[in-house]
């Protein structure tokens, strides 16, 4: 059974579009977790359950998967025509 292109089309743009909800979420998360401080809940007590990490190091972590799921969605783009 094949998909009709445009479905396929469909349901790529679908998975691209979640996977770039998903990471602004990721980012959302990072930035707000590091204005809070580092090692404090949000109640504003110290929580050393919590560690907190170098923000660039955050950062590089939450962009790479990105750049890497950028080049998989541009070779899923290509393949799927």
């Amino acid at each position: 059974m094949t998909l009709d292109v445009s479905l396929r089309v469909a349901i790529f743009w679908i998975a691209a579009i979640l996977c770039v909800i998903a990471e602004l979420a990721i980012l959302r998360s990072m930035l707000r977790g590091s204005r809070a401080g580092a090692g404090t809940s949000a109640e504003g007590a110290p929580d050393a359950a919590m560690p907190r990490g170098r923000p660039v190091m955050e950062l590089i972590w939450a962009v790479v998967p990105a750049i890497g799921l950028i080049f998989v969605l541009i070779a899923t783009r290509g393949d799927i025509r």
